[in-house]
Parts: structure tokens; C-alpha cells; sequence
């Protein structure tokens, strides 16, 4: 069987949706089949193995490369099927059949998500036209969680019956890395969910200023970047007195972000909203107890190893990180049900489920 990927979320530095590209297709290549990627740049890091192939359609274009090169490039290929990665980018004219993974509908459900695009109207109307475009054009709907299946009927109209729920697999730990200086040394919560308008990371900082004034010597860490609302959370950490205390690391690779999580006290990740959740698993996978959201996908996905809290109320986040804090037969509980929980997801059987699902089409 010889499949297509669409994958654009692969071409920068591998993260959330890029991760997921990456490890499906290398445990789907590992059970025979043909994997060909289709990127519009060279990738930063090229997804490579046996039975995979790259192509690189140059294009930065959005509309001419999913309507035009795509279609042409699916037939020189002779791809059996296509498997649009992103939630959105099935050709109108598809010259094989499709299958959509939907990670989430956030900017849907998040208000002002496109408050940061240069312009916001013009980026939603194009985000909802694709979705719609996509999810209609794909003969099979994939959610990586039952509350995205549930949104997509609810909000898109979508039938139940063309959906089809497989969880993403935990993410690897990749052991090796160095915890870098800034760190060493330091007792600190960590944030390792990337910064987008969605990561609450403003009531973070306030939930965090409670526990700073009875904790001084306890630190927070936020990874990724995002130049623009990076500076607005570091204007928000000097106002509150707290930019000595809120460290940025940027971008960190899968190594070095390991070392980061194994060596924090916590994960804190009070999201507003996330189709599946790679850092809850991450903490858990690296030994670390985890506070997060009780709302969309991420009660799912933690079961009971995780302490969940209203991501709108600081108090509640501040108590849940307290309790962590000063709890250590809590602490130790939670780490030893997160094992558990990070071992209920594998890439293996995301792929095997795939396959399945190729294979029925």
C-alpha cells in the first residue's frame, strides 16, 4: 500500500502536530507500508527511513499547493490514498480518496484566536472555508479524541458514522540531553505546552504570583516560542515583579526538553481547550506529577493521574500546584498512575489502527 502525507506541519522545528507526523509515518513504514511526504519547503528534519519517501512540492502558497501541485504530484506518485495530517488540506478534485485527521477545532472555539494574525478576519473566514472544503471532500474523519468527534457533530455538522476516533501515541523519551544552565540547580514548575493564545499562560503567571509570594525560592518555566505573545507574558512578569522568576527558554530540541521535564518539580498546563494534550503524557512519561484543565480532550487523556482544575479560576490553579508542592505522598501517588497512564498510549497501535482503517477504505 503506498500512501500520501500531507506534511506541511513537519517542515519546521517538530512540535505538536509535526511530532505527530513524524512518529506515525515511521511506525506505519515500519509495518510495510509506503509512505510518501509531500512538503511545499525542505524540512528542517527530513522524516526518513525505509519504505519513506520525500517530495518536495515548492510552493508558499497554501491554495496552490493543496488545489494544484498536490493533486498532480498524488497521481505521478500513484498513491493509493491520501492522508491529510493537519485538519485541513484535501484537494477539491482528490484524485484518490482521503482521510482528514482533525486534532481539534480551536480556533472555533477559542474567542479572538486570531487576534495575533496580521489580519484576523481574512485568516478565519480562510481557516473555516479549508475546514469545511476538507471535511467535506474526505471519505473518512479521524479525531485523535472523542471530545473532537463530539465538536465536529456538534459545531460542523459532521455525521457521527464518517468519524472514526484514534488516539495520537505518547510522546518518545528521548534520554541524553542536557538541562541547560539557566536551570541548573533551580526547583521550578514547568509550562512545556507551547504559547498560543489558547495556553491560558496569563492566568499561569498570575496563579503562579500566589505561589511565588509563600515560595520565593520555587521558579516558573515556560518553553517554545512565539515572538509576538512572548512579549505581552514577559510585560505581564515585569508588571508583577516577576521577570527574574518567569524564565523563557525559546525552542528546546526533544532532548533537552526530556531533561527539562524529568528535572521539574510539576507540570502545570491549565489550558483553555486541547484536542489531545502530548504534554500531560510528557510529564508523565518523565516521572513528573501534572496539574491540568478539566475541560475538552484533557480529562480523556490524564484518566485520574493528573490534578484537574478550572483553567479560568487562579485560585484553583494555585492550589492544585501547592498541593504538589507540599504534598509529597500526593506527589509520589501521582507519579506512579501517571506511569500507567503514559503506557496506555503507543504509537505502535496508532498505527496498526491506521492501517486498519487504510485498509477498509
Amino acid at each position: 500500500m503506498r500512501i500520501g502525507f500531507d506534511g506541511r506541519y513537519a517542515e519546521g522545528n517538530l512540535v505538536g502536530v509535526g511530532k505527530y507526523i513524524q512518529s506515525l509515518i515511521i511506525e506505519l513504514s515500519k509495518l510495510g507500508v509506503e509512505c510518501v511526504i509531500f512538503y511545499s519547503n525542505k524540512p528542517e528534519v527530513e522524516i526518513k527511513g525505509k519504505n519513506i519517501k520525500s517530495v518536495i512540492l515548492h510552493s508558499e502558497n497554501r491554495y496552490l499547493f493543496e488545489q494544484a501541485l498536490l493533486p498532480a504530484a498524488l497521481k505521478k506518485e500513484k498513491v493509493d490514498l491520501y492522508h491529510a495530517t493537519g485538519n485541513v488540506g484535501v484537494p477539491v478534485f482528490c484524485p484518490v480518496p482521503a482521510v482528514l485527521t482533525i486534532h481539534d477545532i480551536i480556533p472555533l472555539e477559542i474567542k479572538d484566536y486570531f487576534s495575533y494574525s496580521p489580519a484576523p478576519f481574512l485568516s478565519k473566514l480562510s481557516y473555516i472555508s479549508r475546514l469545511k472544503s476538507s471535511l467535506l471532500k474526505s471519505v473518512r474523519i479521524v479525531t485523535v479524541s472523542n471530545f473532537v468527534k463530539r465538536e465536529l457533530v456538534k459545531k460542523m455538522g459532521v455525521p457521527s458514522e464518517k468519524i472514526t476516533t484514534i488516539y495520537s501515541g505518547a510522546p518518545n523519551i528521548i534520554k541524553g540531553g542536557k538541562l541547560p544552565k539557566e536551570l541548573t540547580g533551580k526547583k521550578y514548575i514547568l509550562n512545556n505546552g507551547g504559547i498560543d493564545i489558547r495556553k491560558n499562560l496569563d492566568r499561569l503567571i498570575e496563579a503562579y504570583q500566589v505561589i511565588h509570594k509563600k515560595y520565593p525560592d520555587v521558579y516558573l518555566v515556560i518553553t517554545s516560542e512565539n515572538s509576538r505573545m512572548k512579549k505581552d507574558l514577559e510585560t505581564l512578569t515585569n508588571k508583577r515583579g516577576l521577570s527574574k522568576f518567569v524564565l523563557f527558554t525559546g525552542y528546546v530540541d526533544d532532548k533537552s526538553l526530556t531533561s527539562i521535564v524529568r528535572s521539574s518539580f510539576m507540570v502545570c498546563y491549565p489550558t483553555l481547550s486541547e484536542g489531545f494534550g502530548f504534554p500531560i503524557l510528557e510529564g508523565f512519561g518523565n516521572g513528573v506529577p501534572v496539574v491540568s484543565s478539566n475541560t475538552s480532550s484533557l480529562p480523556e487523556v490524564s484518566g485520574s493521574a493528573a490534578l484537574l482544575v478550572n483553567p479560568k479560576n487562579v485560585g484553583e490553579i494555585a492550589g492544585a500546584m501547592e498541593k504538589i508542592l507540599t504534598d509529597k505522598k500526593l506527589r509520589d501517588r501521582m507519579v506512579l498512575k501517571g506511569k500507567g497512564q503514559y503506557n496506555m498510549f503507543s504509537w505502535a497501535k496508532t498505527a496498526h489502527e491506521y492501517l486498519d482503517l487504510y485498509n477498509h477504505i
